[in-house]
């Protein structure tokens, strides 16, 4: 038996907010919610693995215009959409390769000012005048 989820647990779980949780529900993000005979959104461990992708997704930069196809994609099931549904991910997983390629960059660079001691900008060892 599947195991379902108050939208307080969800809410906790991910730190999310109630609009938030709302909004992608009604963008199309996730997957229909079930409700209870009092109207109480019901979540199930679909809706848990979605909205771990999403905000997993969102944290690399991607907006939910970029999200929302891919998610659909998963959802439909052709032999086509499969495919695409993983050259989008791929091509993007590459895209994250380059961003932590900058990211070390930057990384390392601030690694030799704090090991040096010298700051940003500081050319009074370079030699000559300007």
């Amino acid at each position: 038996m599947a195991e379902n989820y108050k939208m307080k647990e969800i809410m906790e779980h991910f730190k999310v907010s109630e609009d938030t949780l709302r909004y992608y529900e009604k963008i199309g993000l996730l997957p229909p919610v079930g409700r209870k005979n009092n109207g109480h959104r019901i979540y199930n461990s679909s809706h848990m693995e979605t909205l771990r992708m999403i905000l997993c997704l969102k944290k690399t930069g991607m907006s939910l215009q970029e999200i929302k196809p891919i998610l659909q994609l998963q959802l439909e099931d052709s032999s086509t959409s499969t495919i695409e549904w993983q050259e989008r991910l791929c091509d993007y997983q590459k895209k994250i390769e380059q961003q932590q390629q900058e990211l070390q960059q930057i990384w390392d660079m601030i690694e030799m000012k704090l090991q040096t001691g010298r700051k940003f900008g500081d050319f009074s060892n370079a030699g000559g005048s300007a």
